[in-house]
C-alpha cells in the first residue's frame, strides 16, 4: 500500500503507521505501507508519484473519501482480471453518498460520449505503461479518470464490470461534485450555475483532446 499526502496539514506518526499496518496489512510497515509526503499538485500528480512507486501487476488508485462496502471488494477485482486476460482493467458499481451508482456494461461508444467508469479500478500496469510514465493528465482539473480510460481505449483496451457495490465515497465528496439533472432549460438560473458552467468546460477540455468533437 502506497500513500500519497498531498501537501496536508496532518501529521502521520511512525506509531500509528506501525499500527495501521500491523492491524490491516499484516506484515511489517517498511515492506506494507510506504507513506510519501510531496508539495501539494493536485490528484492527478499525486496519482501519477505514487503510480511511478508501485511495482505490482495490477494498480489500484483510491481517493482519500473512499471506503470499501466488503472485506474482499480488491480480491474480486483481482480475479475478474486474472480470469480475463484480454481486459485492460476492470470497475464496479458504487455509491456516492446516498446516491448509487450502478454503471452499464462496457462499451467504448458509450465511454466516449459520458463518463461511467470511476477512478477506483483495478488496473493492469502493462496498460498504464502504454500511457507512459504519468497516465493521469496533470492538466485537467476534472474528468482525469475519463480521460484515463478514453486514453487506454485509444490504445485497444477494453474494461470489464462487476457487477456489485464495492466501495461508497463517503463525507463531503472534494474531489467531485453531483451535478443535478438536466432536463429544463432554466437551470442556468439556478445557485449551482456556476458550476455547471466549470463542468461544462471541462468535458469539453477532454473530448478536443481525444477529437471526440
Amino acid at each position: 500500500m502506497i500513500v500519497v499526502d498531498d501537501g496536508s496539514s496532518n501529521c502521520h506518526s511512525d506509531r500509528s503507521r506501525q499500527s495501521f499496518a500491523e492491524q490491516n496489512l499484516g506484515g511489517e510497515v517498511e515492506e506494507s505501507l510506504r507513506v510519501f509526503k510531496i508539495p501539494h499538485s493536485g490528484a492527478p500528480a499525486a496519482r501519477n508519484f505514487g503510480y511511478q512507486k508501485s511495482t505490482g501487476d495490477y494498480v489500484f488508485f483510491c481517493d482519500a473519501d473512499v471506503v470499501f462496502l466488503k472485506d474482499d471488494a480488491l480480491e474480486k477485482m483481482i480475479k475478474v482480471l486474472d480470469e480475463n486476460k484480454d481486459k485492460a482493467f476492470c470497475y464496479s458499481s458504487f455509491k456516492f453518498g446516498w446516491k448509487k451508482f450502478p454503471g452499464v456494461k462496457f462499451d467504448a461508444e458509450k465511454l466516449k460520449q459520458n463518463n461511467y467508469i470511476s477512478t477506483m479500478s483495478l488496473v493492469r500496469r502493462e496498460w498504464l505503461q502504454k500511457l507512459g510514465t504519468k497516465p493521469w493528465d496533470e492538466n485537467l482539473k476534472k474528468f482525469q479518470d475519463w480521460d484515463l480510460w478514453l486514453s487506454i481505449v485509444e490504445k485497444g483496451g477494453e474494461g470489464i464490470k462487476i457487477p456489485e457495490f464495492l466501495w461508497q465515497v463517503r463525507g463531503q465528496g472534494t474531489m467531485s461534485k453531483w451535478l443535478p439533472g438536466r432536463k429544463f432549460n432554466f437551470y442556468k438560473f439556478l445557485p449551482w450555475f456556476k458550476d455547471v458552467k466549470k463542468y461544462d468546460a471541462a468535458k469539453k477540455l477532454v473530448l478536443e483532446k481525444h477529437k471526440l468533437l
